[in-house]
């Protein structure tokens, strides 16, 4: 089995994998708003889950080649099949409806504000969304009031809760960085542990 064959069949398996999943997250948003709140966490983390443990057997198989040179290929390999897992969970959350983007969106809002605040969004968002999250946090019984920030941000999606000169991200660039940050450490040290062979 030659280095190409399986470096082309890693990135095959996910791309393919990540096809699957937009349409499977397309299905389920015709789902009831209870269960579309928490679609985006759920989506994410078995795209995560089911990325490193495909990965996992990909690399195992590759490994028994016993190579230093298809080592390292697998290793860059299985960081880009990683990579393509994190860009399709913002990529979903990016793709889901207005109604319920207003929704997930509203509801970070009121879990982080503290007090009277104005709400950045990118261009497109500012436009689509904005003024349908803002009168969602304000009719919430006992929320604090926000507005539309005229200030634009360069992000993917989500939002940027601005109280006075604090800022709270909460993008969704950010939160998924935040959770590939927690798991990088654990996952890098795992690949290349489980890449080491004897002798190389």
């Amino acid at each position: 089995m030659s280095l190409e064959y399986i470096t082309q069949k890693i990135i095959d398996e996910a791309n393919d994998y990540a096809g699957n999943v937009i349409e499977k997250a397309k299905e389920e948003a015709r789902t009831t708003s209870e269960e579309y709140e928490s679609l985006a966490e759920k989506e994410y983390n078995q795209i995560i889950d089911s990325a490193y443990e495909k990965a996992n057997e990909v690399l195992n198989r590759a490994t028994a080649q016993g190579v230093k040179e298809k080592r390292i290929n697998i290793i860059s390999a299985k960081w880009e099949y990683l990579d393509n897992a994190f860009s399709s969970a913002i990529k979903l959350m990016c793709k889901l409806p207005n109604e319920k983007q207003v929704r997930f969106i509203a509801g970070l809002v009121r879990k982080f504000q503290r007090s009277e605040a104005e709400l950045i969004f990118n261009s497109d968002d500012r436009d689509r969304l904005g003024s349908d999250v803002v009168a969602a946090v304000n009719k919430a019984p006992g929320s604090f009031k926000v507005r539309l920030s005229d200030t634009v941000g360069d992000f993917s999606g989500g939002v940027i809760l601005k109280e006075k000169s604090v800022e709270a991200n909460l993008t969704y660039d950010a939160i998924i960085a935040s959770e590939r940050e927690r798991l990088e450490e654990e996952v890098s040290a795992i690949l290349f542990k489980e890449t080491e062979v004897p002798g190389v």
